[in-house]
């Protein structure tokens, strides 16, 4: 009985927070993205092929408005197929090279980024949900 308790507590803690949280996309220092709700249409951003060749990375910076220390953050890359092909786990920041993503995806269209949640006790039990943070459109 605690432990559900614990797992609702948890849950609804999270969901209240989650709905103040911010992110920033930026690629190579610049910032392309500033959001703090998932919007598919409003959180995609097209890369020219002169901003796709040139050496530099790929920055995913969340930022919590609470001090949520029963979670852990990880971001997770897809493709347009959503077959992932990258992760960062348990961070509340990730640093890719351009050189990586463009080995990762290689042809692909689109880079999709998302964020999930898990608790940090092993122990307990919380279905994860990825949230969308942005879709970077590829052209080569």
């Amino acid at each position: 009985m605690k432990i559900f308790f614990l797992i609702a507590i948890l849950f609804s803690h999270h969901i209240l927070i989650h709905a103040q949280d911010s992110w920033e996309i930026k690629w190579k220092k610049k910032t392309i993205l500033t959001a703090d709700k998932e919007d598919e249409a409003a959180n995609t951003r097209k890369l020219k092929p002169c901003q796709w060749k040139k050496k530099g990375d790929l920055r995913i910076i969340y930022k919590e408005t609470g001090q949520d220390t029963l979670l852990w953050h990880s971001f997770l890359l897809f493709d347009e197929q959503d077959e992932q092909l990258f992760s960062v786990e348990k961070t509340l920041e990730a640093k890719i090279p351009i050189s990586k993503l463009h080995e990762l995806f290689a042809g692909k269209k689109e880079i999709r980024i998302y964020t999930i949640v898990s608790p940090r006790n092993p122990r307990i039990r919380v279905k994860m949900q990825r949230v969308h943070l942005c879709t970077l459109e590829i052209f080569q």
